[in-house]
Order: C-alpha cells, then sequence, then structure tokens
C-alpha cells in the first residue's frame, strides 16, 4: 500500500484530534484578533447619529389640479428623492449651515459629518449626523435639514413668480380684435394667470406644501460606535477562522507522529503494542536498580506485546527479535527490557542482548556489570560465561516487591566495552555464529540494537535474526524517519516486522484503555 496517497484527514476523528493538538494555537489566534478589536474600539472615540426626514413634494402634479399647465413636471419621484439627497449634502448647503449655527467649525468638516439615504418605502430623504458630541449631532442634522426644505420652498417660490410675471406679459393684450378673432394664446395666459395666481396664495397659506421636515432629529442617548460587543464578536469569529487556518497549516508542516492511527500508516507495519510516556526508562518486570516504578497498565501492554509478537508468524513464532528506532530516544531500551522481563515472568528461557554498543543503559538500568560484555566476546577476549549475567523477575509482572516464589531470572549481556568500530564487530562472522548458538540455546532472544538511520549497526544484525520490532515515540517520530525504515527495511530479506508505539498516553485511543 502505498503510504503517501493516504488522506490525512480521513473522518471526524482526524479533525477533533487535529483540533486536540493545535487547540493553544487556534486559542491564541482568536483571543488576539478578539483582544484587538476590543482594545481598538476602547481607543475610538464615541461617535453619535441623529436622524432628521424630509419630504419633497411635486408641486407641479398639485398645480395641475388647480388648473396651472405653466410650471415643469419633475421626474420620477425616487429619482427626485435622489437628486435633492445630493443636494442637501453639497458645499452651498454646508456653509448655510455653519452661518446659522454661527459655528468656528469649518464648512468641509460639517459636510463630511452628513449623509442621506432615500427610504425605499416614504420617499423621504433622511438626512444623519455622526458627532462626537450628540446636542450638536441633532442641531446639525436639523440644520441641514431646515435649510434643504427652506431652500426648496424658496426656489419653488421664486419659480412661481418668474411664472406670474411671464403670464402677465401675455395676458395684458386684447383677447379679440377689430374684426373679432379670438386670441386663444392671450385667453389661455389669462386663465393660467388667475390659477397660477390661486396657487401662490395657497404656497403662502400653506395649503401646498414644497418641502417639509418630516421629522426632526432627537438627541441620540447612546453613541452609534464603536460597537465594542459588536466589534469584539466579529474579532473573536475572524481570529477563530483564521486560528482554524493556521491549525490546519501547522498541523500539516507538522511531520511529526501524534497517533497509533498514523504511526500504523506512515510505518506500514502493524502496531504489537503501545508503552506509556511513564514507562519509558524503566525495565518493566525486570527488576532493575533505577528506582523507576512500572505501572499495572503498562505491565499489561508489554504482556500484550509479548502475545502479539507470537502473531507475527504464528506457524514459526519468532526466537530470536531484533528491537531498534529509526533514531535515539524512541524507547528502544525499554522495550527490549520489558519485553525480556515479560517473556521471562511468562516462564519462558529469554535472554536480552545489549546490541547497542554505542550508547549502552542496561548495566546502570538493570544493576549488572557493564563488562565483560559482547563487545569482548565479539572481539575474542571473552567467553559465554564470562558475559552471562541473571536479573530477577517478577513472574506476577509486579515491578516491585516480588516473593522468592514468584521471582524468575532473566539472563542478560551487556554492550561491554568496544575496543574497535561497532559495525565491524557485529558484522563478523563470530557475532552470526553467536547469534545461531543463541537462538538455539533460549526460546526467545531479544536484541537491544542501535538506531537505524543513525548507524549500520542494525543492518548488521537483520538478516541474522527472525523477526523485526521497531519503536516509534509519538511526537519525536517524524513522517520522513518512518519513510527511511521503510527504505532500510526494503533492501534486506523480507522477515516479519511490527511497531511499537513509544509514549502513548490517555490521549490515544489505544493505549487509554490499559489506563481504565
Amino acid at each position: 500500500m502505498n503510504q503517501e496517497s493516504q488522506p490525512r484527514y480521513s473522518n471526524l476523528r482526524d479533525y477533533l484530534a487535529l483540533l486536540r493538538r493545535q487547540r493553544l494555537v487556534v486559542l491564541a489566534v482568536t483571543l488576539v484578533f478578539g483582544g484587538a478589536a476590543l482594545a481598538l474600539s476602547a481607543s475610538q472615540e464615541p461617535s453619535y447619529e441623529a436622524v432628521a426626514s424630509t419630504q419633497f413634494n411635486d408641486i407641479a402634479r398639485d398645480s395641475r389640479l388647480i388648473g396651472v399647465a405653466e410650471l415643469p413636471a419633475d421626474t420620477n419621484p425616487l429619482v427626485n428623492a435622489a437628486i435633492k439627497s445630493e443636494e442637501v449634502t453639497s458645499l452651498e448647503t454646508a456653509k448655510q449651515v455653519k452661518r446659522e449655527l454661527k459655528t468656528e467649525i469649518s464648512a468641509d468638516r460639517l459636510q463630511s459629518a452628513i449623509s442621506t439615504r432615500v427610504g425605499s418605502q416614504t420617499i423621504f430623504v433622511e438626512i444623519t449626523a455622526r458627532w462626537d458630541d450628540p446636542d450638536f449631532a441633532a442641531r446639525l442634522a436639523n440644520a441641514f435639514a431646515e435649510v434643504a426644505v427652506r431652500e426648496e420652498n424658496e426656489r419653488l417660490e421664486r419659480q412661481v413668480e418668474s411664472t406670474v410675471e411671464d403670464l402677465r406679459a401675455r395676458a395684458n393684450v386684447d383677447v379679440t380684435d377689430d374684426e373679432g378673432n379670438v386670441n386663444f394664446g392671450a385667453l389661455a395666459a389669462q386663465q393660467n394667470l388667475t390659477a397660477l395666481t390661486n396657487l401662490r396664495e395657497a404656497l403662502d397659506d400653506g395649503t401646498i406644501v414644497p418641502a417639509e421636515l418630516a421629522r426632526r432629529a432627537e438627541v441620540p442617548g447612546n453613541p452609534s460606535s464603536p460597537k465594542t460587543v459588536r466589534n469584539t464578536i466579529l474579532g473573536l469569529i475572524v481570529g477563530l477562522a483564521l486560528g482554524l487556518l493556521a491549525a490546519f497549516a501547522r498541523d500539516v508542516l507538522d511531520r511529526r507522529i501524534r497517533s497509533s492511527t498514523q504511526a500504523h500508516e506512515e510505518y506500514g507495519l502493524p502496531v504489537l503494542g503501545r508503552v506509556g510516556e511513564a514507562s519509558l526508562g524503566t525495565t518493566g518486570a525486570a527488576r532493575g536498580t533505577n528506582g523507576r516504578v512500572i505501572t499495572p497498565a503498562d505491565i499489561e501492554s508489554f504482556r500484550i506485546l509479548r502475545t502479539n509478537l507470537v502473531a507475527l508468524d504464528p506457524d514459526r513464532p519468532p526466537r530470536s527479535v531484533l528491537v531498534t528506532s529509526a533514531v535515539a530516544q524512541e524507547g528502544k531500551s525499554t522495550v527490549s527490557a520489558s519485553l525480556a522481563g515479560a517473556s521471562a515472568a511468562a516462564g519462558q528461557r529469554t535472554l536480552l542482548v545489549e546490541g547497542d554498543l554505542r550508547r549502552p543503559v542496561f548495566a546502570k538500568r538493570l544493576g549488572i556489570n557493564d563488562s565483560p560484555g559482547l563487545a569482548e566476546y565479539l572481539a575474542g577476549t571473552a567467553e559465554p560465561k564470562d558475559i552471562l549475567q541473571t536479573v530477577p523477575v517478577d513472574a506476577r509482572g509486579r515491578a516491585n516487591g516480588a516473593s522468592a516464589d514468584d521471582e524468575k531470572t532473566l539472563v542478560c549481556i551487556a554492550a561491554g566495552n568496544p575496543q574497535g568500530e561497532p559495525a565491524e564487530l557485529l558484522a563478523l562472522d563470530r557475532c552470526r555464529d553467536f547469534l545461531e548458538k543463541v537462538t538455539r540455546a533460549y526460546d526467545l532472544v531479544i536484541i537491544d540494537s542501535s538506531p537505524m538511520l543513525a548507524t549500520a549497526d542494525p543492518l548488521e544484525l537483520l538478516p541474522h535474526v527472525d523477526s523485526v520490532l521497531v519503536c516509534a515515540r509519538l511526537t519525536t517520530s517524524t513522517s520522513d524517519h518512518a519513510r527511511g525504515v521503510r527504505d532500510a527495511l526494503a533492501l534486506m530479506q523480507e522477515r516479519p516486522a511490527g511497531l511499537v508505539v513509544t509514549g502513548a498516553g490517555a490521549a490515544d485511543g489505544y493505549y487509554g484503555y490499559y489506563g481504565y
């Protein structure tokens, strides 16, 4: 199966796991944007809005009702209101407002504080004034509305007066001439003059109103901006969205393996066991002297590992197992010693060999002599009886306090002190003969080897063992490490291989069961 083709997020569980891993990133980005929106709103001066409404009527339509046909008709009411709204915000209107308010504020600034809109239902022109003083905002909106209404009424009054003067000139002639012919133009002018005179009287007494203030602006009680609550909520929403994007980007760029499922997919190996973070550095059921106590959950995990190891090849259960990892600090020594202890506790004749000649740890952890060991034997300076050491093992799988009836032993061989290059020692025929002899003499031989990608040592031992266990530590192993291990194993003769996930915690669903 091609590991590269597997989707990184295939179900809801993967996405929830991503959010759990990147929760701090999401939270940080969300709070930063929410806090920035709150701070920005708090730094702004409060602004108040006051709204006044004006209505502009079609005087030509009203004049036709009383028989006047001389005044030009306005355009569509909605278009006319839009035209009037632009006139309201003109600089000339602003200058007039400045004079009426008797203020030192410039006309340009007054003009910039005003905005208008045409109501879709009423066709009123709504004049909105924005200012940091609520009283002045109301005065400013009313002033612009009053000036606009007054100028519109005066404009129509002048238009009516002009039309009246024109009609008088045309009507001041005889309707009939000397021959008795009727001057229809003069007759129509006299009739329109009469009607227009009535219209002027209607304008004077307020029967017809060209423009009026429909609603005065009131002093606003609350500022219209900044909207602190709204801005903060929007900032949090934007921050959450960007935080999720950052989390996905960070997770995609993060090559570290974070779950047992991901480890299985990246390494392409079956997961035979899972070891908790707290167990790393311990020796399992083998009673060492480093003072570390293993939990019952982890003892059970090594029992499961021992059982699953047989399942790698049920027809030919492995008798020699090489334990390695991609790089250092992935728990291979813990797995080796603990698996050997679990095997010995189960009654198997078990030999634990420290094949990591570069960074030996078993002497300190198990309380055995560091030499002579494997290095001295391969160099020909020690005999088998010189390098074999025993470690007590609790047959019940307890880390401490085993009685004499419960106790069994585990045979160990320490790394020793190599005098030459470790890879050259492991490549000797003497090493191959050694592995063949101990495999025949013991039920299970477990070899703790060096990291596979750091040295060539494991490659020298791989051809002479029955199976391989690769340790992968969560949040330490990466996809690149997994690819390197797959490539290295592919170069060797095919043999059963399994994966042990170390550093597992309660967040890892498979390991969490044993905590229960």
